[in-house]
């Protein structure tokens, strides 16, 4: 088949046609049954051993050196490891101490409250005969939520007896050592993904925890809509593994219906929107970021709405009620543009991108208004600019300020709107400060190859030969084919001046150009997120331009889904946190020597 544009002559005239052969964008019945299908699929891998539904709620907050209660067994055990759950604070230090007959003390432990274990069980292995352990404040800050005394191979904690805190305690103290003793069900042998944080989740899930509860903040490096949004699966499921990563669930899950929804908008035919959200189930740093409490998974929902409702703006002429009907997609682009700066920083480069393709959009009704001999033009284009000033500048302002309620209603200081500027050039300073190494930074040109992925998780106290672990890690050929699709489609699509091609090159770039000059020197696998749903559409892009031009073509498509099919199996293990041998975690699952997991 001939695939050719009737007109090639300029840059301004990107996009005479977009598609080979328009067909309705209307849903079907066929269409809601498939996206149904997927959505149901995505939503059975998201919540599917998420995490507990419970965890300690209560806990104790000494308020002075020197405050301590002790644990009764209520008789001689054998005492061979601790399992520690902290809360917000975490700073401070605690010495335990054992006993056979509560007179004669000998040091236990000394344990000191990191932040960077918050809402996690810090586990420490020493045996011991005793009868009773004493718990004395060293240093003051932190919050012990609960605390579980355990022999070797018992998983069931040793049962406390009697819990006496001392009576000359501080009285301002909140709780008291009967609650660090009052939930010892949830008390885990082993600490786990599922009953406590992992790595930035001490960040993003224990924010959204202290907005609820009005507690100073600990993390202010990001803006908090992403935040807010976490905090309300914790009001629904309280302050638990599998309710501080619900929200991240749902907009991982409803990430594939609003996909599907923008396929079918761009090629207009049900099998390729299925086959773009078959693909974004398949992939893999979709799935690890729907089952972990991080903010990015909101945020790159919001891009690709903002660059959908920017294509559609470009799709819609302004004659016959079109232009009306073009200013409601340019509110919806503004809004989640708004929206998604409002979680994350880096998804404001985009408006740079919206920005290009609003002046291409504006250029192609100009040239529409030329051969129709259309005098409105001119009066459409002010009033268009003048509803880009509304849509792009002050509704996303708004979203953002709007954002920072729950923040200053926390802070202990006397804060207001007043100090929001204030707010944002803290945190300009710290992303450009960032120069601390880490394990698993990686620059920006290694992010399509995929050469350092960002280990999230590793299990601990495993039995000999096994290995845990969650990989921040892409599907390897939605990755790699997606960067050969990418390009190819920029070389066939530029050529014939293809629309959809036009608002997938411009939003990558927009979104990755600028990481190559960014202040912060400290990046990682992550932040090339928001590219990965352009590498699937441009993927569907070039299998169905083989599609259009072989017989083969749906053999192509067909191998390409079994193929990435079967790596979503190969790679579940470390996408989802299953227990295997490290002999297979070695050899069959580490690929390239920088994948450290």
């Amino acid at each position: 088949m001939d695939y050719k544009e009737t007109s090639r002559s300029g840059p301004v005239q990107w996009g005479t046609h977009s598609v080979r052969n328009r067909e309705d964008r209307r849903w079907m019945p066929l269409d809601i049954v498939l996206v149904l299908l997927l959505t149901i699929i995505s939503a059975i891998m998201t919540f599917t051993d998420l995490g507990n539904r419970t965890a300690p709620q209560t806990f104790w907050k000494p308020d002075r050196v020197g405050d301590n209660f002790t644990v009764d067994f209520g008789e001689l055990r054998t005492v061979d490891r601790i399992n520690l759950y902290e809360g917000p604070g975490a700073k401070g230090e605690t010495k335990i101490e054992s006993s056979i007959d509560g007179d004669i003390w000998e040091d236990y432990l000394e344990v000191e409250h990191k932040t960077n274990r918050v809402f996690t069980w810090k586990l420490d292995e020493k045996s011991v005969k005793a009868r009773y352990m004493r718990f004395t404040t060293e240093k003051t800050g932190y919050r012990l939520y609960e605390a579980g005394f355990f022999t070797n191979g018992i998983s069931a904690p040793i049962t406390v007896m009697n819990v006496q805190s001392a009576s000359d305690n501080s009285l301002t103290s909140e709780g008291s050592g009967t609650e660090v003793f009052d939930e010892q069900q949830y008390a885990p042998y082993r600490p786990d993904y599922r009953n406590g944080m992992y790595f930035d989740e001490i960040y993003h899930g224990r924010t959204a925890y202290e907005f609820i509860e009005l507690m100073e903040p600990y993390e202010n490096t990001h803006p908090p809509l992403g935040k807010v949004i976490l905090a309300i699966g914790i009001k629904m499921f309280d302050m638990t593994p599998y309710g501080w990563r619900f929200m991240a669930g749902v907009f991982g899950t409803l990430m594939v219906p609003v996909f599907y929804a923008v396929a079918k908008g761009m090629f207009q035919r049900t099998r390729y929107a299925f086959l773009a959200a078959l693909l974004l189930v398949l992939e893999g740093f979709h799935l690890v970021h729907s089952r972990s409490s991080n903010v990015d998974i909101i945020g790159v929902t919001f891009t690709i709405i903002m660059f959908y409702a920017m294509y559609r703006y470009g799709e819609t002429a302004w004659r016959n009620g079109g232009f009306r009907r073009s200013l409601g997609y340019l509110a919806l682009s503004g809004f989640f543009f708004g929206a998604a700066a409002a979680v994350k920083w880096n998804y404001m480069y985009g408006g740079a991108g919206l920005a290009i393709l609003l002046v291409f959009a504006l250029v192609r009704r100009w040239r529409e208004a030329k051969m129709a001999l259309d005098f409105e033009y001119a009066k459409r284009l002010i009033l268009t600019l003048m509803a880009c000033v509304i849509f792009f500048v002050a509704v996303p302002v708004g979203v953002y300020t709007a954002s920072y309620k729950p923040y200053i209603q926390a802070t202990k200081a006397d804060d207001s709107y007043k100090d929001l500027w204030q707010y944002q050039k803290n945190m300009y300073d710290y992303h450009k400060g960032v120069k601390e190494p880490h394990p698993y930074a990686s620059k920006w040109y290694t992010w399509p190859l995929m050469l350092r992925p960002v280990w999230y998780y590793g299990g601990k106290d495993l039995e000999k030969g096994e290995a845990q672990s969650i990989a921040a890690i892409g599907n390897p050929l939605i990755w790699w084919g997606g960067l050969l699709a990418l390009l190819a489609s920029w070389w066939l699509g530029f050529r014939r001046r293809d629309r959809i091609v036009l608002t997938l090159a411009v939003a990558y770039l927009s979104f990755y150009v600028p990481w190559m000059v960014a202040p912060r020197s400290i990046t990682f696998l992550y932040h090339y997120f928001p590219m990965v749903p352009l590498l699937i559409l441009s993927i569907v892009w070039m299998l169905r331009w083989f599609e259009e031009r072989s017989y083969k073509g749906r053999r192509v498509t067909l191998a390409f889904v079994g193929v990435s099919a079967a790596l979503l199996i190969w790679f579940y293990p470390i996408y989802t946190g299953m227990t295997i041998s490290r002999e297979w975690m070695n050899i069959a699952i580490r690929w390239l020597p920088s994948w450290g997991f």
